[in-house]
């Protein structure tokens, strides 16, 4: 609760985390959130990430939309304050056009939230087809697959589930151990003198 006082954060709110670079896609979901309030959501956009280059667009676009007081971007959070905006968020969406892999989905699936991802193949992976996915493209997809997990506690509780399933495949010893596995078999014989 010092956390939603410190940054004045809203009661409900959908938390997206990542650097705040043009393939995010927050000026998408700025739109969606303001379709969300435009259909009588009481929804807000916590946004969590240092500056990437696309800032001022994101500032820019929650200007153009009237969202100044239902946007909010942080930037320099510690890790103990992520965790928490986690533990208080309604939800996580990860609008990204394109990603490597995905640090906040499993922050989110090791927090027990509730995810709505972009479709792309490296979230289907992740997440092994179980999502709930949106085209990246498309601010209503976006806002419709939001209000569906808001208004559903079934299939919050059913991603939820899944996220605490998944992430045990991320444990950081079997991990580890993996990774040795693969360093043996990869590591050439070597010839004794």
């Amino acid at each position: 609760e010092r956390l939603r006082a410190k940054y004045r954060l809203p009661g409900e709110f959908i938390l997206a985390v990542g650097h705040l670079e043009a393939r995010k896609n927050y000026v998408r979901l700025i739109q969606a959130v303001a379709e969300l309030r435009r259909s009588g959501k009481e929804i807000s956009l916590v946004i969590v990430g240092n500056d990437g280059g696309a800032r001022a667009e994101i500032r820019a676009e929650t200007a153009r939309l009237g969202l100044a007081n239902q946007v909010t971007i942080l930037e320099g959070v510690s890790d103990q304050e992520l965790q928490s905006l986690y533990a208080l968020c309604a939800l996580v969406a990860f609008p990204s056009f394109y990603e490597g892999f995905g640090i906040p989905l499993l922050e989110a699936m090791a927090a027990r939230r509730p995810l709505v991802l972009s479709d792309t193949p490296v979230f289907r992976e992740l997440t092994e087809g179980r999502g709930a996915y949106f085209p990246p493209d498309d601010s209503g997809a976006i806002a419709a697959a939001i209000a569906r997990i808001l208004d559903s506690p079934e299939c919050q509780q059913e991603l939820v589930a899944y996220g605490i399933e998944r992430i045990r495949a991320f444990d950081f010893a079997r991990l580890a151990g993996q990774v040795e596995q693969l360093y043996r078999r990869l590591q050439p014989e070597t010839s004794e003198a």
